[in-house]
C-alpha cells in the first residue's frame, strides 16, 4: 500500500509560494524578465521542460511509498521521464518538535531543456510521511540546515540560487503550531519597502540565520545590472510563533566618486584606462 499525506499547511505553503514567485520572479542584470511566469516549475513529470505542468502536478509525482526512506540515497522520489539522479540526501532530527525530517536533492535533465535541480522535504512524524516541500531551480540547492532548534522553536534554512535570477532560498519555521515559510524573494521585497525611495537590494543576499541576520549590497535606481552603487544593508530578523520577521534594517549609503580605471594583463604600461 502506498501511504502518503500532505497536510493542509503544506498545501497552503506551496500555493502561496507559487503566488509569491509569480508576482516577483526577480531580475536579470537589472531587468525584470516577463517570460518567467513561474521560475520554479521547470521539469515536468512527462520529462519535458516547462511542458505545461503546474506545481500540483509535480507534488503529486513525488512518490512516498512504504520504503521510501530506505532508498533515499539512491532512488529518485520524483517520478518523471526526465533523467533523474540523487545528488545528496539526509535526515534532520527536529528536537524542538519531536519529529524527523528527510530531504533529497535531485539533478534533473529534461528531454528538451537545460539541467535543473530539485529538493524534496518530508516530515516523518509517525507512520505516515508528510510532503512539506517539492521545489525546483535552474541553479542549485545546498543541503538544508537547522539553524534553530530549541525553546520550542525550529527554523530551517534551504540555501539556493536560481541562475541569473539570484537567491532562491527558502526558510521554514515551526513553533509547535504548524509549519510556515518565507522566501528570499519575500524578504527582499519587504526590505525594499523599508529602504529610502530609489534604492533596492541587489541579489544575492548573504543569509546568516544562525545569528538572525543577512547582508546585501544596495542598488541605486539607474544602476547598470553589473554594479550596485547604493551602499550596503544589514538586516536583522526575529522569529515569533508564526513567522520570521524583519526587526531592523541598517542602510549605509555610499556615493560614487572619481572614475573607474581598468587594467588588462599584458597591456603596455599596465593598460590603465
Amino acid at each position: 500500500m502506498n501511504y502518503r499525506a500532505t497536510i493542509g499547511a503544506g498545501l497552503t505553503m506551496l500555493a502561496c509560494l507559487t503566488t509569491a514567485a509569480s508576482a516577483d520572479p526577480g531580475s536579470i542584470d537589472g531587468e525584470e524578465p516577463e517570460m518567467f511566469d513561474d521560475p520554479y516549475t521547470l521539469v515536468c513529470p512527462d520529462g519535458g521542460y516547462e511542458s505545461g505542468c503546474a506545481r500540483d502536478d509535480i507534488e503529486r509525482a513525488v512518490d512516498l511509498d512504504d520504503g521510501y526512506a530506505a532508498g533515499l540515497a539512491s532512488d529518485c522520489l520524483y517520478r518523471t521521464r526526465a533523467d533523474c539522479r540523487v545528488l545528496a540526501s539526509g535526515q534532520i532530527a527536529a528536537l524542538a518538535l519531536d519529529t524527523t525530517l528527510h530531504w533529497q536533492l535531485l539533478a534533473l535533465q529534461p528531454n528538451d531543456g537545460p539541467a535543473s535541480e530539485m529538493v524534496v522535504l518530508i516530515e516523518q512524524d509517525g507512520a505516515v510521511p508528510v510532503l512539506l516541500l517539492s521545489h525546483q531551480t535552474e541553479g542549485y540547492f545546498d543541503a538544508p540546515v537547522a539553524v534553530r532548534d530549541g525553546d520550542g522553536r525550529f527554523l530551517l534554512h534551504l540555501p539556493a540560487r536560481n541562475r541569473g535570477l539570484g537567491n532562491a532560498d527558502l526558510v521554514l519555521m515551526n513553533s509547535r503550531q504548524g509549519w510556515n515559510w518565507t522566501s528570499a524573494d519575500a524578504i527582499m521585497r519587504e526590505t525594499d519597502r523599508l529602504l529610502p525611495a530609489g534604492f533596492s537590494l541587489a541579489s544575492p543576499v548573504g543569509f546568516n540565520l544562525r545569528e538572525g541576520s543577512a547582508f546585501a549590497l544596495v542598488r541605486r535606481e539607474g544602476d547598470p545590472g553589473c554594479c550596485a552603487t547604493g551602499g550596503i544593508a544589514n538586516i536583522d530578523f526575529e522569529q515569533s510563533d508564526h513567522a520570521l520577521s524583519i526587526s531592523r534594517v541598517a542602510f549605509t549609503e555610499t556615493q560614487v566618486v572619481g572614475e573607474t580605471h581598468y587594467d588588462y594583463p599584458g597591456a603596455a604600461n599596465g593598460g590603465g584606462q
